[in-house]
């Protein structure tokens, strides 16, 4: 029998939300996920983010919207070929 898979946190294709930087309805390309310090995770099947006491989620529909709001360069892939080389 074949082990279990991890639950991949993929933010689907069709999510729409309201962006937070513009406060309209636009499909969800970034997310920022704030989760308390004192939650520990329950061995449940399953579980999401929005299930979870006292988590803020906040969408945006732009990287420079994200950025804004979070920090310069905190939503973009900034590694090299060579970060990976052992």
């Amino acid at each position: 029998m074949p082990r279990k898979r991890k639950h991949r946190h993929v933010i689907p294709t069709n999510l729409r939300r309201k962006c937070e930087d513009t406060q309209s309805i636009k499909q969800v390309n970034h997310r920022h996920i704030t989760i308390p310090t004192n939650w520990t995770s329950p061995k449940t099947e399953g579980m999401s983010f929005e299930k979870i006491p006292g988590v803020v989620i906040k969408n945006y529909h732009t990287t420079e919207g994200a950025e804004e709001a979070h920090g310069e360069g905190s939503f973009i892939n900034t590694y090299t070929e060579d970060d990976f080389i052992r």
